[in-house]
């Protein structure tokens, strides 16, 4: 999905998702009272602090909706327009139609997972908000394809990979507020699921969410979704999906409810004046009938198979986060961290981790770019109670990404190293490794990317 961005009239967007699939997310539910507004290139004199896509994760599309209500009178102009913040957007009268797409591309050492030179995403979506029915009501419909998942620039074909494909009920002036959808739309569970490529510091997901992947748990699923601000402060989402791919598989399944999950997300600290904001959430996830699987350890860039043992039966998750961002001097600062912990019932598997990340803000400025370096630590825990020990996999991860002078935001350079360890019993790690990885990545998209 599109990253996080911020209108012109000063309130706080939604912000897009990503992985395996992006979801609708909660934490711009809390944006009507947001830090500050951006409303131009910004300069190292004025530090923005924006942890709403890290706090709470929303999907690219409740984050177009969301402007409805704040659009400026230049905005409403009937037509076709480019907003470098969302994309190319067509709007006549209480109608309005949003187009994004945004494109990465990596080279590095080839893995056994991935290529040494190869599209990381390409994807392209768009939202039509439909008139209203009544002053609080408004029908959408949102859609988002990875067109990489089939090889589409070497085979020439079109993709069906769909990352969102669903009609939606919701707020007429902010999604945010509220939205029931029905359709294909990623997990609202863990953090990162819901945030685009471009507010993602690092090329792939944490470890533990990654991995998560390899039991079909998160990512784009089938099923119902319900999101509501119960505050200006305070938010809550819930989700009735089916975990098995729907359309991305060979044969789609739709049993809406096997997998349950419902997220809480509140802003503890929300200061303007100092430009300081705390952002908690926690949630569950309860997902039954999980067969045949493996639960995979993978290397933080590469994919590289490190490992992994049987997870088997139904799933029982708890997910925690939090974030805070500030200021120093001119220069803005985030925080962000993330936990995890699941049990699988039948192989008796229980894993848990999560990570740690730090990143600031540089120099930010038209002529030079701006530059953002980060430092982050993942770390997964894997056993089961039928066999002795636990494997414990770490990563360390730093880099930058370089937001390109006089691109507006709109391109971005990402160099990212890491250096993974994993050890544990021979049942679940067959070696016991410690090695490197690098990337270069470079990004575009159709709106800005911001990443404080």
């Amino acid at each position: 999905m599109v990253p996080c961005t911020r209108a012109r009239s000063g309130v706080v967007r939604l912000c897009g998702s990503a992985q395996p699939a992006l979801s609708l997310a909660v934490a711009s539910l809390l944006a009507s009272a947001p830090l500050r507004a951006q409303t131009t290139a910004p300069t190292t004199t004025s530090p923005t602090i924006r942890l709403d896509s890290q706090a709470v994760h929303s999907d690219t599309a409740s984050r177009i909706a969301s402007r409805v209500g704040t659009a400026t009178a230049r905005d409403r102009t009937p037509g076709w327009r480019y907003d470098p913040d969302a994309g190319a957007v067509y709007q006549r009268g209480d109608f309005k139609w949003t187009i994004w797409g945004f494109a990465e591309r990596y080279w590095g050492l080839k893995s056994d997972a991935v290529n040494a030179d190869a599209w990381r995403r390409v994807r392209q979506g768009m939202e039509v908000d439909l008139p209203r029915l009544n002053g609080s009501i408004r029908p959408a419909v949102v859609y988002e394809v990875d067109l990489t998942d089939n090889n589409f620039f070497r085979s020439g074909r079109a993709s069906q990979d769909f990352e969102n494909l669903y009609l939606a009920i919701q707020d007429p002036r902010d999604a945010g507020r509220f939205r029931a959808l029905f359709g294909e739309n990623t997990h609202i569970l863990s953090r990162e699921d819901n945030l685009s490529s471009g507010n993602l510091p690092t090329i792939n997901r944490s470890l533990i969410l990654e991995e998560h992947g390899s039991v079909n748990s998160f990512g784009t699923q089938w099923g119902v979704q319900f999101f509501k601000a119960l505050s200006s402060r305070t938010s809550l989402a819930f989700s009735a999906q089916d975990n098995r791919g729907s359309l991305n598989t060979i044969r789609p399944s739709y049993r809406i409810g096997n997998s349950l999950a419902t997220k809480l997300t509140t802003v503890a600290i929300r200061d303007t004046v100092h430009q300081r904001r705390l952002a908690l959430g926690a949630g569950v996830d309860y997902t039954r009938a999980i067969y045949n699987r493996t639960f995979d350890l993978a290397s933080a860039v590469g994919a590289e198979a490190l490992g992994g043992t049987t997870a088997t039966g139904n799933k029982f998750t708890i997910e925690g986060d939090a974030a805070y961002g500030w200021a120093v001097g001119r220069h803005a600062v985030s925080v962000e961290g993330e936990y995890l912990f699941s049990d699988f019932s039948h192989s008796l598997t229980d894993v848990s981790g999560g990570y740690a990340l730090l990143q600031f803000s540089l120099f930010d400025r038209p002529r030079w770019g701006g530059l953002d370096p980060f430092v982050r630590y993942d770390v997964v825990r894997l056993g089961r109670e039928v066999a002795p020990g636990t494997a414990v996999q770490q990563a360390l991860r730093t880099g930058v990404n370089y937001n390109l002078p006089y691109a507006d935001r709109h391109a971005s350079l990402h160099l990212e190293y890491a250096f993974n360890r994993v050890a544990g019993p021979q049942a679940i790690v067959p070696n016991d490794r410690s090695f490197g990885e690098f990337r270069v990545e470079m990004r575009v998209n159709a709106a800005r990317y911001l990443r404080h």
